[in-house]
């Protein structure tokens, strides 16, 4: 059953740990802004809401049918400055700032994804991790002189999180650790989140 007032695009459905990323990345109004991982949108979105929708937002995603889902949720909402683009048409850009929410282990949701802890091996793992790494070396790239990299993830996995990002820090001298952020799950009466991770990185 939809709650009312969805449809009309009155508010948008989101854990507070999901959250987090846009809220420490702080974005302003006259960013240019890259969504590289926006499938389904819900960040886009908070992004635009965050800015006043008055930020360039670029959103993309390598799957282009999941594309459609950004397009759906940012006409609800009655989004204006987001422009909807596809991966390949982005690869020599620069962006003020991209927000990086990789596909991850999702070990920070398991009461929502109870089937997860069924599929996690050492070697997805890893597999995961090195995609993640090739993404935010990818992000990097596309990251203009004094621009900042938002990386987040639905993990708990310090493989995923802290570690990778320690990695990708003493392979790209030209950034830096800004601010990160753990959260555990956490079940407790008036404080039920999921887990998750954020780190800010920005050029020197």
């Amino acid at each position: 059953m939809e709650l009312p007032g969805f449809a009309e695009g009155l508010f948008t459905v989101q854990d507070i740990t999901a959250s987090q990323a846009v809220r420490l990345l702080q974005p302003q109004p006259g960013w240019t802004i890259l969504d590289l991982c926006a499938a389904p949108g819900t960040k886009t979105t908070q992004l635009a809401e965050a800015t006043g929708d008055l930020a360039k937002i670029i959103a993309t995603d390598i799957d282009a049918e999941r594309l459609k889902l950004v397009k759906e949720n940012t006409a609800r909402l009655g989004i204006k400055n987001v422009n909807i683009v596809p991966y390949e048409e982005l690869l020599n850009s620069k962006f003020d700032c991209i927000l990086l929410d990789v596909p991850c282990s999702n070990t920070g949701v398991l009461a929502k994804r109870i089937e997860t802890r069924y599929r996690i091996t050492r070697k997805t793992i890893t597999e995961l991790t090195e995609r993640q790494a090739d993404l935010l070396h990818r992000a990097a790239a596309m990251t203009n002189q004094r621009g900042k990299i938002c990386y987040s993830t639905c993990s708990i996995q310090k493989a995923e999180n802290s570690e990778l990002v320690k990695d990708f820090l003493q392979k790209n001298h030209s950034f830096k650790l800004e601010s990160e952020q753990l959260i555990l799950p956490s079940a407790d009466p008036g404080r039920d989140h999921d887990g998750g991770y954020v780190a800010v990185l920005t050029k020197k």
